[in-house]
């Protein structure tokens, strides 16, 4: 009696885990857009910002979103005060 090869399911490539995971919790405002842009053709980025509501996750991107603090923020300023329009004499 031969024994049929094992049919192992395939792997979900999740950018979260082929990508550096540290871009999801960058500090650079830039790197965060990045992180959304990837998560945009995830195929579970609705679960994933479920889970992230549900625990309340503090910081990070999740399911597209950043969090900020537990709250979803459009966009994350940078550090530092925000620059002063030069005004032309």
């Amino acid at each position: 009696m031969s024994a049929l090869p094992v049919r192992r399911p395939t792997p979900l490539e999740l950018p979260c885990h082929v990508d550096d995971p540290d871009l999801w919790f960058a500090e650079a405002p830039a790197d965060l857009e990045r992180a959304k842009t990837l998560c945009a053709a995830c195929p579970v980025r609705r679960q994933c910002l479920a889970a992230a509501l549900e625990r309340a996750e503090p910081w990070g991107v999740w399911g597209g979103e950043i969090f900020e603090r537990g709250s979803i923020v459009t966009r994350k300023r940078p550090r530092g005060r925000p620059r002063k329009d030069v005004v032309a004499a």
